[in-house]
């Protein structure tokens, strides 16, 4: 059997958390407290972070769980816009 880490491209396929692909474009600024254009951007970012990834496992033969990203996604984008509406 062969495991995903042992791809050369496993660092494009990796799942990583959302808060995590929002600091590529944010920086150390929370996503709370960024502005709403870069807020967005980072959520953009973080969509196509997920879509690309599932093309990268698809096109190799690896599983994905795109729904269970999606999903943990949004919760995180939901409770960042929660927080950042009560900072405002």
């Amino acid at each position: 059997m062969v495991s995903i880490k042992d791809h050369p491209f496993y660092i494009r396929m990796k799942q990583l958390p959302p808060k995590e692909v929002a600091a590529w474009v944010l920086g150390d600024t929370p996503v709370e407290k960024a502005e709403d254009k870069d807020r967005r951007a980072a959520f953009r970012r973080v969509a196509k972070h997920i879509m690309g990834g599932r093309a990268e496992r698809t096109k190799y033969g690896f599983n994905s769980d795109t729904n269970g990203e999606i999903a943990r996604a949004m919760e995180w984008a939901f409770k960042a816009g929660q927080k950042a509406a009560k900072g405002k």
